[in-house]
């Protein structure tokens, strides 16, 4: 697929692992030179080796979203070391509890909320400069179909999420006059690192033999009887960062296996 990226500047925030990582795979493939953000030194600079073997530019821009300041610093750096952000993909998250709201802990609740709303809000804060005044910008967020249809025990990620779905659509109406689009990918449950870790919690409250039967019953809830890939969300991102997508705005595309449908 040749989507017209060669030589578009694309950071995608949350990189060193999962979605992030295939983001930035598929881009790179698409002639995307490469800023790798992650919180994660070692794995923002994993994902930069991994781009870089494959013959891709890449940097790395280790900062964390939610810190205001320390984005603007890591902007800074990107613009000096590549140019001006064009793709910018809000992809960073937390999930640090899974458990019934009234027994989680408020700085958890908060912290998974600073990196998913706030940390989308300043790093497009960021961004939208340059973009507008290059009239030409991509930006793409990645929520969650928890926040489309709710889920219990995750109720400040869902939350957050839901969030940056209501910034998504705002956000659309005031920029596509600077040529610029703003949309959300909405994966369901999804292979990923974040996802095991959950995971992981969730089997010291009920056991191996518990996850694995709530699994069969995640996995019968998806027609195609399968949870996501991080690659079934990648290629899409790539799409709705190509000129083939300049007029599509503020829109919230799932990528589910058909978990759930909206209207």
């Amino acid at each position: 697929m040749n989507l017209g990226l060669e030589g578009r500047v694309a950071l995608i925030t949350g990189a060193g692992s999962g979605i992030g990582r295939a983001i930035a795979v598929a881009l790179a493939a698409e002639g995307a030179r490469i800023a790798v953000n992650d919180r994660d030194a070692a794995a923002c600079g994993a994902t930069v080796t991994l781009l870089r073997e494959a013959g891709h530019e890449a940097v790395a821009a280790p900062f964390d979203v939610a810190d205001a300041g320390a984005v603007a610093a890591g902007f800074a750096a990107i613009a000096a070391g590549l140019g001006g952000v064009d793709i910018l993909v809000n992809n960073a998250a937390v999930l640090l509890t899974s458990a019934r709201f009234v027994d989680t802990r408020p700085e958890d609740c908060a912290r998974e909320i600073a990196v998913a709303l706030f940390g989308t809000l300043h790093c497009t804060r960021a961004a939208l400069p340059g973009m507008t005044a290059r009239r030409h910008g991509r930006i793409v967020n990645i929520v969650s179909d928890a926040a489309r249809v709710g889920q219990e025990k995750e109720v400040a990620y869902s939350s957050a999420k839901g969030g940056v779905i209501a910034f998504t659509k705002s956000l659309a109406r005031e920029v596509g006059q600077d040529g610029i689009t703003v949309n959300a990918v909405s994966p369901a449950a999804t292979d990923t690192p974040l996802r095991r870790a959950a995971l992981e919690r969730l089997a010291e409250r009920i056991g191996a033999d518990g996850v694995a039967a709530r699994e069969e019953k995640i996995r019968r809830a998806y027609p195609m009887r399968r949870i996501g890939t991080p690659e079934d969300a990648a290629g899409l991102v790539a799409f709705l960062a190509s000129a083939q997508a300049g007029h599509i705005t503020g829109q919230i595309c799932s990528v589910n296996g058909g978990y759930a449908m909206p209207g």
